[in-house]
């Protein structure tokens, strides 16, 4: 089976690399994978990239960001009229508009479509207020319901995701949830070597160290780690926050003005080493504004949180915070429980027995989202797409 892959943002090494684990697995089963991304990234692991050399940066304005997706949208398609002999093609959003690539070349190609759904949009950009537009908001809701219905199959990554689409009249039958995946047995093969290079790295040996790792954007909301941390009076608790983004100059800033001295930043590293970092911490952070619409996301760090076997803070109470709760492993908090939060560092610090309690606990929880698991599911969907006539 050859499968026309479309993925802006495809990343081996940094990052969500959900698209490369899927991939990866589909090329270890035989079948064949074109790639086609706005990264600069090399062939490899069996899989055949392509790149539209796109700009992009996470420090990127908004019309810098609208022209990167018309760029790739242009150099994707023509590329993608290149290839034969496809039998399905899989679009990885965001942003929304290729979906309408992958719906066009599956067109023209004559083979099944499948879109999978990593954000909602464009409810998500419309709430946040950065697409405000009537004209463009009635265009993109039109595209969106055009890609849903054409679409031969849909793969949301959260339940929450799906209640939206089956809201928004999507046919229940072609809709799949697959969250993002806990990689267990890449945590179970780190080294205690590579765990002590981390630990040095780091510099905070004898801490209890909470670890925030990914973009410094605006919907990551990192304010609300800066807050937390001045609450935080117990000198031997820090905040270690990890990665590069549009609002890390200022974020550096702040806590400087607040001689914040038990908030640590760090550049943005490797995923090997961000894997090594988490394996180290003590507790793990996936925070967010307050937008209704986050609570249904599926927020890959989390995930690998989960695979290190660390508790958690996520300051919305969205599916994930039932999970954690269904398993007795942690639970979310609501945005207005800054102090609660604090005080559930501080006991996770001070009360060992629980801690030990809710780490074994988030090791069941996470075999439930283990990754083989979950891209053997999605080649099986891939699979049965292409096959049902």
């Amino acid at each position: 089976m050859k499968i026309l892959y479309l993925h802006q943002y495809f990343n081996t090494n940094k990052g969500s690399t959900r698209s490369y684990e899927i991939a990866s697995h589909l090329v270890s089963r035989q079948h064949q994978v074109t790639m086609i991304t706005g990264s600069d990234t090399e062939t490899c692991d069996g899989m055949k990239i392509i790149s539209t050399k796109t700009k992009y940066k996470q420090e990127h304005g908004y019309l810098q960001r609208l022209l990167s997706f018309i760029h790739y949208m242009y150099k994707s398609f023509f590329i993608g009229l290149k290839e034969k002999n496809i039998d399905v093609i899989y679009a990885s959003s965001t942003p929304l508009t290729i979906g309408l690539i992958g719906l066009l070349l599956a067109k023209i190609k004559r083979c099944k479509f499948i879109f999978e759904v990593r954000d909602l949009w464009p409810d998500i950009p419309i709430e946040l207020g950065i697409i405000r537009n009537y004209w463009l908001k009635k265009i993109l809701f039109m595209l969106e319901k055009v890609i849903y219905i054409k679409a031969d199959k849909i793969i949301v990554l959260s339940p929450g995701m799906k209640e939206d689409l089956l809201r928004k009249g999507v046919n229940q039958g072609k809709i799949f949830t697959v969250t993002n995946f806990a990689d267990i047995d890449y945590f179970a093969e780190i080294t205690p070597q590579q765990r002590e290079e981390a630990v040095k790295k780091l510099g905070q040996e004898g801490k209890f160290i909470c670890l925030y790792a990914g973009t410094l954007g605006f919907v990551n909301n990192i304010d609300y780690i800066l807050n937390l941390a001045e609450q935080t009076e117990d000198p031997d608790i820090v905040y270690v926050i990890v990665g590069n983004g549009k609002e890390k100059e200022r974020l550096v800033r702040i806590k400087q003005e607040k001689q914040l001295n038990n908030v640590i930043f760090l550049d943005q590293v490797p995923k090997k080493v961000a894997y090594a970092y988490m394996s180290i911490c003590h507790v793990g952070m996936v925070i967010a504004h307050n937008y209704e619409s986050l609570n249904r996301n599926s927020a890959n760090k989390l995930f690998d949180f989960w695979g290190a076997g660390k508790p958690t803070l996520i300051n919305y109470k969205g599916w994930q915070h039932g999970v954690m709760e269904k398993y007795m492993a942690g639970h979310g908090f609501e945005y207005n429980e800054l102090l609660k939060m604090k005080d559930y560092v501080v006991t996770l610090k001070n009360n060992h027995r629980l801690y030990s309690n809710i780490v074994q606990n988030i090791k069941q929880l996470a075999q439930d989202y283990e990754k083989t698991k979950l891209v053997t599911l999605i080649e099986t969907i891939i699979i049965n797409t292409v096959e049902d006539k």
